[in-house]
């Protein structure tokens, strides 16, 4: 049985609140123009929970002990952690807004992206809770960092070469060719590397500063 821990529950309720706002403003505009193109968002957003909802299931002690479990479960929440810095990418749909009140577009899609990035750092933050049972404190935060290049280069795959992270188990080879092409041959894919480097660092930032924020907080 898991169980969940009271600032995860305080947290889960604060996060649908927020997701119901995201869901309100998109049955708002489908109501408004009787379109229903928006609605990939409720479906990006759902992959970027899973993350989250996977380390709530590691946090158990029965499981977190079990090391063979801990790996797969981490491997299986590293391939799906993209998902949720992901969705700040589909700002460009702004570029075929049909509303008049373009703003309305804006606050919409921001508040996917930014719901995103706050489940995102959540799960983040419960791995690294869950890592400290077993890792120094220097060998996470430096992990950390490296993940976030990881995502970084995740969300290109994702928007860029459209792979997403079913593939990874439908068709793996097709993305290990992919991704060995621009290892062999970084100069050749200036573009995979400078966008990897740039979202990884964004994400960085934000992570410091958001982590600022919290610590002056408590």
């Amino acid at each position: 049985m898991i169980t969940i821990q009271n600032k995860d529950i305080s947290f889960i309720r604060l996060f649908t609140i927020t997701s119901c706002f995201s869901f309100a403003l998109l049955m708002l505009r489908i109501v408004k123009t009787s379109s229903p193109f928006f609605l990939f968002l409720v479906w990006n957003l759902f992959l970027a929970s899973i993350p989250y909802f996977i380390t709530l299931l590691l946090k158990t002690e029965r499981l977190r002990k079990n090391k063979l479990f801990l790996i797969i479960g981490f491997t299986i929440w590293l391939a799906f952690l993209p998902n949720a810095p992901y969705i700040v990418t589909d700002l460009q749909h702004i570029r075929i807004s049909s509303l008049d009140s373009i703003w309305f577009d804006v606050l919409l899609l921001l508040s996917f992206a930014i719901n995103g990035l706050i489940i995102g750092f959540a799960a983040l933050k419960n791995m690294q809770e869950i890592l400290r049972h077993h890792l120094p404190k220097k060998i996470i935060t430096i992990a950390t960092y490296i993940i976030f290049l990881l995502c970084g280069f995740g969300v290109y795959l994702g928007r860029v070469l459209r792979w997403n992270s079913w593939d990874i188990m439908t068709n793996p080879l097709a993305i290990v060719t992919d991704i060995s092409r621009r290892i062999i041959y970084p100069i050749s894919y200036i573009n995979t590397w400078g966008f990897t480097i740039c979202f990884g660092t964004f994400l960085i930032l934000l992570y410091h500063i958001t982590s600022f924020l919290n610590n002056k907080q408590q």
